[in-house]
């Protein structure tokens, strides 16, 4: 067990003991685990999986940010957390097919990228949700650490 912070600009999203984080390194998915070596490292956007110490899971998604794990405490830092249960499949398609028609008509460089960004951290939320609600309806979600990963790029 090891103490995991999950925190914005505005608040702290998520404080406790838990058995297992698996966040979006920008390389790639990174698994903590108790008396994990000491890394900082960099997150892209995509799923973060708790799992609890009831065995019980939590799927959020983030934009990216930063990870820290030192001495078995935890801290991850990020401009958008939200929880996938919460993101509407359909809504996440409107704004990804939104950003890629600004795209179409983008005056600059840097309209073009921010829109690029916007757009494919719309398409990871609108998959993470799309997943998540799949689990649900196959009985899956929850509490079975070891079915399988349900992030981006996951085995």
């Amino acid at each position: 067990m090891f103490k995991l912070s999950i925190v914005t600009a505005e608040q702290t999203i998520y404080e406790g003991e838990i058995d297992m984080l698996v966040a979006p390194a920008v390389d790639g998915e990174i698994g903590i685990l108790t008396n994990h070596h000491p890394i900082v490292t960099k997150l892209g956007p995509g799923g973060i999986k708790i799992t609890k110490k009831d065995g019980s899971e939590e799927l959020l998604f983030t934009s990216g940010g930063y990870l820290e794990f030192n001495e078995n405490k935890a801290i991850l830092l990020s401009d958008v957390i939200e929880n996938v249960d919460a993101i509407q499949v359909e809504e996440a398609a409107k704004a990804r097919k939104q950003a890629q028609e600004l795209l179409k008509h983008a005056k600059d460089d840097v309209e073009r990228e921010s829109l690029e960004k916007e757009m494919q951290l719309n398409m990871v939320r609108e998959r993470l949700a799309g997943m998540s609600k799949f689990r649900k309806k196959s009985g899956s979600a929850g509490g079975n650490p070891g079915t399988g990963s349900v992030l981006p790029g996951g085995t």
